[in-house]
């Protein structure tokens, strides 16, 4: 081995022994293992905070709270050996504890789960604490910047104790401000247009600011004065579009991107109502269906619009609940919070130049007891550092300072054209790229996936595919049907089959949801194999992963039958793995139970300990059922839950009788399931409650969220009456475990229960 390889595997390791030397006062570990510790731990609970709710799935409401009792604790723990482990209290010891006191309240920057308002006072407690160290004795050199830190961190502490209460109730009156003003908004104009957005006088910005009109002779309802110059509203932005020097004009805004960033702001506006008891005043209107037919769902570069709109709403509602830029946006642009984080940036970058001072002046005694304070201290400066940009990020080059920029320039025309301000704001509108969704999908297959390791990973890590454009397409355009035939959305089995194959009634009639998802699933996932043409010999299930199975091919393309099979088996599969996660309409706790019974009978076709079996094996023991069900034992061992094996045998014999009745039509077979799949998705998304979606908001939300979207603003949605939500006992599970409860959070009670 080289000499300099063992001289540097040597040094490390003496650094290390030095670094877990015992501390000789407490004979624990020393103060700065406690700081390094403390620091890490700090750090994950920044990335849980920064992330969103992607953990969702491996966190539970109780991990988070023991996490951030932790942070606590350790913080308090670490300041107290501070006082013990030294002759007198040093300068690392000072810096350490006002360092560690800024970054334990500083890493807080979202709203996964709802925090009890004793956690502000336990972390100002923790301040004095470290104002009582200062206060012992600090170098000339290092005095300012650690009373400047701890004095932007105390302020930062008590204003957002202060102003989260306010905020958090603007925003809740702001909600029920929204409704009243939507009761009547459709009487404010005498003509609407779609092309000019004339008559939408949709709420964007301004409305908190209350400029009431008189009162209506005869009547005591206020209404709110949409024509003063500090409201605006969608009809405004779209009357900036024929001005050539405005960046709302078509030069600078052709495709209307800019513009549609306010208009899905005002839309989130009225989405959010769902998770209120409050009505849709608009749903159902003429007005209103024209916006969602004939301006959202614009055919041209494939419905690209429609996604791109409904993905920046859902952005909108995911940082409302899950993130504090409700809170921070409540009174116009955060500048007070960026300017302290600014502040305390310069402040804390300033003390890593001294530090390196502090070891000359330290006490003999404590010599031995901090062996790396340098390294250590600049290594929590750059962290701090590193937060604070990235909060600052986050709020600067967000859809919501998009926005703010917009409505300044709708309110102040003049000031918008000035040449400075024009570059500034196209600059930051480049850099603003939040809230597009990617278009992807994630899939389960209950055949390959039925697996306990398979199940399980798929859970916290599931796949997913891309959305292709004929599959969007498809489904958009089973949506536009609905605008002069809105009962298509209950018959999308009569409408995508007719009468070919024969009597479907059957397999529609079932209990619920998840039985007809996991039937259809299962008789797609058979016509799927038999498209293989013998190549399921070949296939094992334990190396599969859930996505089509069979792989585009000039023969599929030039019969036409692969665009319509990759719609609906992609669609299949991600109906399927709805049901992994509760969002369908059924009962959370009957839709659970179901499925894991059925996928405990298909993991005994789909694998076994001796051998990997083959789709084809999958395929062959499936469809034996139909010829020999009483056989059960034999083919699937003892039947305890006879329900869900009769799912199994209805998805084998209605795919056996689609396979019959399409016979070598693979062009008509597909064709059909693709339309079956693309009904059957919106008829989930109109019946399933709002309470589950919420969960699912992170990412931009899943597909089924962007056509909730829609079915709300085109009034379709049948699962809420209009605002009236419905919670099972799985919701209030699901809420309990994520995301912060909405009752807490805004003052708002749901009381609807199943």
């Amino acid at each position: 081995m080289p000499f300099f390889v063992v001289s540097a595997a040597r040094a490390i390791l003496a650094a290390m022994r030095r670094l877990l030397t015992r501390d000789e006062a407490t004979q624990m570990a020393s103060v700065q293992v406690w700081v390094l510790l403390t620091t890490l731990l700090l750090l994950v609970r920044f990335l849980v905070d920064f992330s969103g709710i992607w953990y969702a799935a491996l966190l539970s409401a109780g991990a988070v709270h023991i996490l951030e009792l932790l942070n606590y604790s350790m913080v308090v723990y670490t300041l107290g050996l501070m006082q013990l482990s030294a002759a007198r209290v040093n300068d690392f010891f000072q810096v350490w504890a006002v360092l560690m006191v800024t970054l334990e309240y500083s890493v807080k920057v979202g709203l996964p789960y709802y925090r009890s308002q004793r956690l502000p006072i336990l972390d100002l407690m923790a301040s004095f604490w470290t104002a009582n160290l200062l206060r012992v004795q600090t170098v000339l050199l290092l005095k300012i910047p650690l009373w400047l830190i701890w004095s932007v961190n105390a302020g930062r502490i008590i204003t957002y104790f202060l102003h989260s209460d306010r905020s958090s109730s603007c925003n809740e009156e702001n909600v029920r401000l929204v409704t009243d003003f939507m009761r009547y908004e459709h009487t404010l104009s005498a003509t609407t247009s779609t092309d000019t957005m004339t008559g939408y006088k949709y709420l964007v910005l301004g409305e908190d600011l209350k400029k009431m009109r008189d009162r209506e002779p005869g009547s005591f309802r206020l209404v709110l004065d949409v024509e003063h110059k500090s409201i605006v509203t969608v009809e405004k932005i779209w009357e900036h579009r024929n001005d050539s020097r405005s960046i709302l004009g078509t030069g600078a805004d052709p495709d209307d991107r800019s513009k549609d960033v306010c208009l899905s702001f005002a839309l989130y506006k009225l989405l959010r109502r769902q998770f209120y008891h409050l009505p849709l005043h608009e749903a159902g209107l003429e007005k209103t269906r024209k916006l969602v037919f004939d301006v959202l769902l614009q055919e041209k570069n494939d419905f690209e619009r429609a996604f791109r709109i409904t993905g920046m709403e859902l952005s909108f509602l995911r940082d409302f609940f899950h993130n504090k830029h409700a809170q921070m946006f409540t009174s116009g642009f955060p500048i007070q919070s960026l300017v302290l984080s600014l502040l305390l940036i310069a402040a804390t970058g300033y003390i890593a130049y001294p530090v390196g001072q502090i070891p000359a002046r330290m006490d003999p005694k404590d010599h031995n007891r901090i062996t790396h304070g340098v390294l250590i201290t600049r290594i929590i400066v750059a962290l701090i550092i590193c937060k604070e940009l990235s909060e600052i990020t986050m709020y600067v080059f967000s859809e919501w300072t998009k926005v703010q920029m917009i409505c300044m320039h709708v309110k102040h025309p003049r000031f918008g054209r000035c040449w400075l301000v024009d570059k500034v704001t196209r600059c930051m509108f480049r850099l603003i790229n939040k809230g597009r969704w990617k278009h992807k999908i994630r899939q389960y297959n209950i055949l390959i996936s039925s697996l306990d390791v398979k199940m399980t990973m798929n859970r916290l890590f599931p796949p997913s595919i891309k959305l292709e454009t004929e599959a969007r397409k498809a489904i958009l355009v089973c949506f536009k049907a609905l605008e002069h035939k809105p009962e298509l959305l209950g018959a999308y089995c009569s409408n995508a089959f007719g009468s070919k194959p024969g009597n479907l009634q059957w397999a529609i009639n079932l209990e619920a949801d998840t039985h007809r998802i996991l039937v259809w699933h299962i008789a797609t996932c058979l016509c799927e194999i038999n498209l293989t043409d013998g190549e399921a010999w070949a296939m094992k299930t334990i190396w599969l992963r859930p996505r089509p199975f069979v792989n585009r091919s000039r023969t599929l393309e030039e019969d036409g039958v692969w665009d319509h099979y990759q719609t609906a088996t992609s669609l299949s599969n991600y109906c399927a793995y709805l049901l992994t996660r509760s969002l369908v309409p059924d009962t959370g706790l009957v839709a659970d139970k179901v499925f894991n019974e059925v996928r405990r009978e298909t993991k005994v076709a789909s694998f076994t300990r001796h051998r990997c079996k083959s789709l084809q094996d999958v395929y062959d023991k499936i469809m034996q059922r139909i010829e020999e069900p009483r056989k059960t034992s034999v083919a699937f061992g003892k039947k305890e839950h006879e329900k869900e094996d009769k799912l199994i045998l209805m998805g084998a014999r209605l795919g056996k009788q689609l396979m019959t009745a399409y016979a070598a039509d693979r062009v008509g077979l597909w064709e059909d399931l693709a339309k079956f799949w693309s009904g059957f998705l919106l008829h989930l998304a109109a019946n399933t409650r709002a309470s589950r979606y919420r969960l699912h908001f992170a990412g931009n939300g899943e597909l089924i969220t962007h056509l909730w979207a829609l079915m709300s603003h085109a009034g379709f949605l049948t699962s809420t009456n209009h605002g009236h939500m419905m919670l099972d006992p799985k919701d209030l599970a699901d809420l309990a475990n994520v995301g912060r409860p909405m009752a807490e959070q805004y003052g708002s009670i749901i009381t609807d229960t199943d």
